[in-house]
């Protein structure tokens, strides 16, 4: 899947922080430098450099990962400050986005801000063939419902579900799995929610660790 995209709910909602400068944010917090980063994860540094700055793009594999190195949520990479009380994302405004993808293409749009870091919800639209390149894997557990078209869940051992619209489908996101749309001539639509953090700060928040002053994996 192609482009990480952050859409603005239909509430008025405070200038989001661009993801760039969460990242330089973040890695310098952590004391890190980019050089440091490029050596851990395989980026080009000339690639993290511009990335900070805004001037490059990422698509949603590699913030995944870049998320994972950082030891945060994808979810805390976007605003900085709560919105309104309730974001709304109106179906007309979602199939505006989906009209503009082409066959293999796929759009993202979160659907919520840093207030929730318990969940990150996320609109996926897939185009016909298109889905991921890659077997994924991650800390926590998902909830998938199929909104429009049909999608396959594949993993290594080269089981296939197949999830039809109005299908729900539940899995543990440690297993790899890559998700497809199962259709070469019709998009799919999904949202997944995942749920819970991977980020030890919120685990602690939560009571479930008790605070050790130590790095964390990446």
């Amino acid at each position: 899947m192609s482009i990480a995209e952050k859409e603005t709910p239909d509430s008025p909602q405070p200038e989001p922080t661009p993801i760039g400068a969460r990242l330089r944010e973040i890695r310098q917090g952590k004391g890190l430098t980019i050089q440091q980063v490029a050596d851990a994860t395989g980026f080009a540094l000339s690639f993290l450099s511009l990335l900070e700055r805004d001037k490059v793009s990422i698509n949603v594999d590699n913030l995944t990962r870049l998320a994972r190195f950082y030891g945060v949520r994808m979810v805390s990479l976007f605003d900085n400050e709560p919105g309104e009380p309730v974001l709304h994302f109106t179906a007309a405004s979602l199939a505006a986005k989906a009209a503009t993808i082409g066959p293999g293409g796929a759009i993202f749009t979160l659907l919520a801000d840093r207030r929730y870091r318990h969940l990150e919800p996320l609109h996926i639209v897939v185009g016909p063939g298109g889905g991921d390149p890659d077997f994924r894997s991650y800390e926590g557990e998902s909830l998938m419902v199929v909104l429009e078209g049909s999608v396959e869940i594949l993993d290594r051992k080269g089981a296939r579900t197949l999830v039809e619209g109005g299908d729900f489908a539940f899995f543990d996101g440690r297993e790899p799995r890559r998700i497809i749309n199962a259709s070469m001539d019709a998009r799919a639509a999904l949202v997944i929610a995942t749920s819970p953090p991977n980020d030890r700060r919120d685990r602690i928040v939560d009571g479930d660790e008790r605070l050790i002053i130590q790095s964390e994996d990446s």
